[in-house]
């Protein structure tokens, strides 16, 4: 073993003498070709991983040894968390005597990558529960979307097949992860997955199954979750055991979190549109959902992008004023390069301008913590991977190469040998099924259509030599492909020896193919790629109590730099107590600190009434519909809540004023009563005629599992 390790060593300090060029223009470090990934923090070649005084590297035998130890990483996060995390090693992996059965092999100049890959599938192949199902990590169906779409839908569709039809109730709606819809709305993506299985079986009966769920889901979301006056879907968005971001946002109560409009929930909801089009187009029936995917598309890029960061805003929040988050969801902007939502220049320009860590892209940005990417979050692998393809999408190999050294460092240091935190979940499917998608996605380029397979082979200039996937069952088909040379261009293309016009199979082939495909490096854009180094951390939220006309900042830290928001409008706050400057009509007063690069989330929003709120009773209805007469001296938008006895576990309602619908309250558990001793459900923005309007409010039927507050008034106000 130390004369393979020795042997890699030599060989990197060789290459590093000779290859590390420091760009004067951006201070970034340009990577030899002769290493896979190079930059401060480690060090990737074909066959090793060298970081300081730890390395990774793969044995003749197939198997990943790795030195280093939980003692090191306890030393090395002793300072974070006041030195509480602490982590452990689970089994050690090690490779089986036997391949698994009916799952394609890859072989290339690369051992480690040829490693991890059998790593990936021998996973893949033993992550099945006693139903024979995926078994998703504590029941993130969201993850598990997205592993499906990235390669298990290909590695093993009736599998995924029968785990997604597993997910889907009686009555053919999408279920929600721990039944918290519509307060978190991620269950969608659900229809990204099924369109994939789709795409490599070509199974008609599960086309038509999927139509119908799909188009029953989005129908209810639509009623429930649409907001009126942005066209963006409400809810918060997991990307791992909570909402991004929230978790610094304690002010923040389920009606709050309802009243997010997040970037991940929009575009899933938008492709599944765009997916439940191309369904229906296969099954011959006329639609016209297209129209609203780019609604939706639409309404994501004029609310949700940041022109001066130049990358997306990960949700909207507030209260009668959204603003857009600090942050950005770095799943959702790869997504948005994917499936067409970032047009024009913004994908290239996303993928060079979205800061990342030398050890990946972080699940997002500003980061809450200086943990490294793979700790911080247990959904980190999949968004490491969808970030790779959109960097290949686009043509940056440099931002590829970062990327795919960044899956493969952590996989074999950590995912090898089971080292995580103690405590956090490990989603070691979600981690195989990412990595497998290198291979599959990026170096052969597979990419499954209604009609057959595209190739689109990426391999960077850094990793030469012949490449063969062979054993892949598609279909009617046996599959088998090898890929020569590097680049991003394919210069010709042979099936079983037959030139092929274009880089694209039928569907409806059968037997057994070989693909053999010469790439060319093509087109080259944009090679840059934004590096931070941990030291953009998000600043904590304050806390602020409000009287009618001042703050008071709790914990006031002199020197801090604090921001008064007023509608979205910033100015600077000297002291703990600052008098507001109120306007004429409704204010929404915030305070947020300023920090390096960044601002933090704002405080609990303080609503200024500047009229005093008209009031009507709630007098419950048949059937939970509720008919209320309000009358308005002057017509135009108001603010419409409802204040309740939060009695119940959460509560929904649907609003239409003068029969058109206006949008959807929620009552549930909150942070904070108001001195009335009441409760208020989110805000909501109404249209009201001039004189007598006609207010209805009807309940949404939930689960049995959930009971319903007690409603006690409606309040209006003049926006």
């Amino acid at each position: 073993m130390n004369r393979y390790r020795t042997q890699s060593i030599v060989w990197m300090l060789a290459a590093l003498a000779v290859s590390v060029i420091l760009c004067a223009c951006d201070g970034h470090i340009e990577m030899s070709n002769q290493v896979i990934v190079q930059n401060e923090i480690f060090t990737m070649t074909s066959d090793s991983i060298i970081e300081d005084t730890i390395y990774a590297c793969a044995l003749p035998s197939g198997l990943i040894q790795s030195n280093i130890t939980t003692t090191r990483l306890d030393s090395l996060y002793s300072q974070v968390d006041s030195g509480r995390l602490r982590f452990v090693e689970g089994r050690r992996w090690r490779p089986r005597a036997k391949h698994p059965v009916m799952m394609p092999e890859y072989n290339s100049d690369q051992p480690l990558i040829d490693a991890l890959y059998v790593m990936s599938i021998d996973r893949i192949a033993q992550a099945v529960d006693n139903t024979g199902h995926f078994a998703p990590t504590q029941k993130n169906y969201s993850r598990l979307y997205c592993s499906i779409f990235l390669s298990l839908a290909a590695l093993k569709p009736h599998q995924s097949m029968e785990t997604l039809r597993s997910i889907v109730d009686k009555d053919s709606i999408i279920m929600q992860r721990e039944g918290q819809w519509p307060v978190v709305s991620d269950h969608i993506g659900w229809a990204t997955a099924a369109w994939e299985v789709y795409k490599t079986t070509g199974d008609r009966k599960w086309l038509s199954y999927c139509r119908r769920v799909i188009e029953k889901t989005l129908n209810i979301n639509r009623n429930v979750l649409l907001d009126h006056e942005t066209g963006l879907i409400h809810g918060a968005g997991y990307t791992s055991s909570r909402p991004i971001g929230v978790r610094r946002m304690t002010w923040m109560g389920y009606n709050d979190l309802f009243a997010c409009m997040s970037l991940g929930n929009n575009i899933l909801t938008g492709n599944a549109y765009s997916i439940l089009a191309e369904m229906c187009d296969e099954l011959g029936i006329e639609n016209e959902y297209q129209k609203d995917a780019q609604r939706i598309k639409d309404a994501i890029n004029q609310h949700l992008w940041n022109e001066d960061k130049g990358f997306y805003s990960s949700f909207l929040y507030g209260m009668a004023y959204p603003r857009q988050s600090p942050l950005t969801d770095n799943t959702a902007q790869a997504m948005c390069v994917l499936w067409g939502i970032a047009d024009d220049n913004r994908a290239e320009n996303l993928i060079a301008h979205t800061p990342v860590s030398n050890q990946g892209v972080n699940i997002s940005y500003p980061a809450g913590n200086p943990i490294e990417p793979f700790f911080a979050n247990s959904s980190w692998a999949t968004t490491q991977a969808l970030w790779n393809l959109a960097a290949a999408w686009v043509g940056n190999e440099n931002a590829l190469r970062r990327g795919l050294g960044a899956l493969y460092r952590a996989q074999a240091l950590y995912q090898s040998r089971d080292i995580h935190m103690d405590g956090v979940e490990t989603d070691h499917l979600g981690t195989c099924a990412s990595s497998a998608a290198m291979v599959l996605r990026v170096f052969i380029g597979m990419n499954f259509t209604p009609e057959g397979i595209e190739f689109s082979p990426n391999v960077p200039t850094c990793m030469p030599g012949k490449k063969s996937f062979t054993g892949l069952n598609y279909r009617r088909a046996l599959i088998d492909v090898t890929i020569k040379g590097t680049g991003n261009d394919v210069e010709s293309i042979t099936d079983n020896g037959t030139v092929l016009e274009s880089a694209f199979i039928p569907k409806d082939i059968e037997g057994h193919h070989h693909i053999v495909i010469t790439l060319k490096q093509g087109t080259r854009p944009s090679q840059n790629v934004t590096i931070h180094h941990g030291d953009i951390i998000l600043p904590p939220t304050p806390t602020v109590t409000w009287t009618a006309d001042s703050g008071h900042i709790v914990g006031y830290v002199p020197g801090t730099p604090y921001r008064l928001s007023c509608n979205g409008e910033l100015s600077s706050i000297n002291d703990s107590v600052f008098a507001l400057p109120l306007p004429d009509g409704t204010a929404e007063f915030s305070v947020e600190i300023a920090g390096k690069n960044t601002s933090g989330f704002m405080s609990k929003p303080y609503l200024h009434k500047g009229l005093t709120p008209q009031v009507a009773f709630f007098h419950e209805g048949v059937d939970g519909h509720t008919t209320i007469s309000m009358s308005v001296a002057q017509g135009g938008d108001y603010l419409l809540d409802i204040g309740y006895n939060p009695t119940g576990t959460l509560d929904v309602r649907r609003v239409s004023a003068n029969t058109h619908p206006m949008g959807t309250i929620v009552m549930t558990r909150v942070v904070g009563i108001e001195d009335n001793g009441l409760a208020y459900s989110n805000i909501l923005t109404v249209k009201l005629l001039k004189g007598e309007n006609i207010i209805e409010i009807d309940q949404v039927r939930l689960p049995k599992s959930f009971t319903p507050c007690e409603p006690i008034h409606v309040r209006l106000i003049r926006r």
